[in-house]
């Protein structure tokens, strides 16, 4: 077994100790954002020639602080780093990849504000997450989540539309992904701006 499939069934097993301090939604979260993220970077790595194994990893741990608390802990960004390095050193991989995966792609794969990842395998990242949520029922399953434990339909319009505009502007790095995603971006501006 290669290093990339240790790290993975490490995550998964993460996911599968159920931790009682994660949030309600996070068997949902690995089978259809992260590893649905894992893909997109895999593809897109190979189609600009970025390593795979790298753009890979930093996409299955970009979130792994989700198997053991909630995204709204002010802890949740640092500790996702803390458990990926963890994880990286026990499968095998270097502290130069290691820069690359946990300080690079992962702390800045959000792009907020002047942030941005400075590696191919970090801008691969925030594409890769920009697309899982545009082309996938992220914002419907996330905003039904909160919105019906927490939000009004006012709120999650606001969080839905300025994240999208993020996701749209700031996360997509690559002309052809952008341009690929410029329809799922229009459809669910549209939803969510009536």
């Amino acid at each position: 077994m290669g290093r990339i499939q240790e790290l993975e069934v490490k995550v998964k097993d993460l996911y599968s100790q159920k931790n009682p301090e994660r949030a309600k939604w996070a068997d949902w979260l690995a089978d259809n954002h992260v590893f649905v993220v894992a893909d997109f970077a895999s593809g897109l790595a190979r189609k600009h020639a970025a390593n795979e194994e790298l753009a890979r990893a930093a996409a299955i741990l970009h979130d792994i602080a989700d198997v053991k608390m909630l995204r709204e802990n002010e802890q949740h960004e640092e500790e996702s780093r803390i458990i990926a390095r963890k994880l990286m050193q026990e499968t095998g991989y270097t502290d130069e990849e290691i820069g690359i995966v946990v300080e690079d792609a992962i702390r800045y794969h959000s792009c907020y504000g002047a942030e941005r990842p400075k590696s191919l395998e970090g801008r691969i990242l925030s594409a890769a997450d920009a697309m899982a949520h545009l082309k996938t029922d992220f914002y419907v399953y996330t905003t039904w989540v909160f919105g019906h434990d927490h939000w009004t339909l006012d709120e999650v319009k606001v969080w839905t539309l300025k994240k999208i505009e993020r996701e749209f502007n700031n996360k997509l790095f690559f002309d052809d992904v952008r341009q690929d995603l410029a329809p799922d971006y229009a459809r669910i501006k549209e939803l969510f701006s009536r």
